[in-house]
């Protein structure tokens, strides 16, 4: 690809969705450019319409427009008119995003997601027990990362241990991270609102009946009340859904990159072994470097200027998380991976402003404890086969295939 002819509306190629992040770099002095067209997630590729929308790309205009919400609408009128469901707080404004943000909130508090780390830690050491053979490749993407966050998930949720491929299913269709015929995609948007509005049923009645079924996460949003207010039956279902369908897939894609760090980069492996708590500038770095979240739609609610452009009221905007990670105003020598960045709790990768994700301690646990435990199985990680990035969406950057050898302890 000539990078003297790239334009906006390459950001869809294949090649350039496996690694946007040299092609940011082109597009950035002349941002914000009018002309990419893309799907938000939940929307049918084939079946449904994308909006052309501004793209914007430096770490400042990004910031502007995620802390924004009164002047760029969260609100996504494409996915409301799609099979999907529409995502709470990701797709919801103030004043009801408020509402729902503090009901949430009380359910995702700091306190009750370190109460699980046991829990966490024992699913952990299932998974790689089941699929990690040592001296032996394998490919990470389609057994540890496809399933830890499921079964996470599907533990807090009460949902059964082996529908645990059904969420990884669901959120793939939803998340567009991987090529499906639009009926297939269709289908899934269904089944995954159809299962939870069932298991919510089932778990209303027998809640109402005294029984304390397991699946507190779900409990809690059932039970939860803040000055008087409580989730509808519908936004608890929406609620699950949301769940599992953005926690699933980024944290998929968080575990994949953080593999692949490990295995490509040996000093950084050579690091943590001599400290761990040098983890948080690792998972910082691992999120500003390889953050899976790339971008999120939002939609003008008046005239406003960034930069140079001139965006109306009505014309929708493409934040491009990942392009700010890579701001070299923000971020020196960015295409590098440091472990000293003073900064680097800037990095956007889980949003800005009122839209932060909630799920983000979460996944952060999922990380940590798969680093821990990695550490202590093994000499080192290497790479078995060559890594491949996913080419179909820039909504998440992560591998398609991430093939990984592990080295036994005490193996020179």
């Amino acid at each position: 690809m000539n990078p003297d002819h790239f334009t906006v509306e390459m950001l869809t190629r294949p090649e350039v969705v496996a690694d946007p992040y040299p092609f940011y770099d082109l597009l950035r002095p002349v941002a914000p450019v009018y002309g990419y067209r893309d799907y938000p997630p939940g929307t049918v590729p084939g079946v449904d319409q994308p909006e052309p929308a501004w793209v914007v790309l430096s770490h400042e205009h990004v910031a502007r427009v995620a802390f924004d919400h009164e002047t760029f609408s969260s609100r996504d009128s494409l996915q409301e008119a799609s099979s999907a469901p529409s995502l709470m707080l990701v797709n919801h404004d103030r004043p009801e995003h408020t509402r729902l943000r503090r009901i949430a909130a009380k359910v995702f508090t700091p306190a009750a997601i370190e109460a699980t780390r046991p829990a966490v830690r024992d699913i952990v050491r299932a998974t790689m027990d089941a699929f990690f053979d040592d001296g032996l490749g394998t490919d990470v993407m389609d057994n540890y990362c496809a399933l830890l966050p499921a079964r996470v998930i599907a533990q807090m949720m009460g949902v059964p241990p082996e529908r645990d491929r059904d969420n990884r299913r669901w959120a793939t269709a939803f998340m567009l991270s991987a090529d499906m015929a639009p009926a297939d995609r269709q289908r899934c948007n269904e089944e995954v609102l159809a299962f939870y509005a069932a298991h919510v049923t089932d778990r209303v009645a027998a809640l109402g009946r005294g029984e304390r079924p397991p699946g507190e996460l779900l409990n809690a949003f059932i039970e939860a009340e803040v000055e008087g207010e409580r989730l509808t039956r519908d936004e608890i279902v929406r609620f699950c859904v949301t769940v599992t369908v953005a926690g699933a897939e980024t944290t998929s894609f968080l575990l994949g990159n953080t593999f692949a760090v490990l295995a490509d980069l040996p000093w950084v492996w050579d690091e943590l072994r001599a400290n761990q708590a040098r983890f948080n500038a690792f998972y910082e770095e691992t999120l500003r470097f390889h953050g899976p979240p790339q971008r999120l739609f939002r939609v003008a609610t008046a005239d406003v200027t960034i930069g140079s452009a001139q965006i109306r009221r009505g014309d929708w905007v493409a934040c491009f998380f990942g392009a700010a990670n890579y701001d070299p105003e923000i971020f020196p020598q960015p295409h590098s991976f440091r472990l000293d960045r003073p900064n680097g709790n800037k990095q956007m990768s889980f949003g800005h402003g009122i839209h932060r994700c909630l799920g983000a301690p979460l996944a952060r646990l999922e990380a940590e404890i798969t680093v821990q435990e990695l550490l202590q199985r093994y000499e080192r990680l290497e790479r078995s086969q060559p890594l491949v990035w996913q080419g179909v969406s820039l909504l998440n950057h992560g591998p398609e295939r991430n093939p990984i050898r592990f080295v036994p302890k005490g193996t020179p």
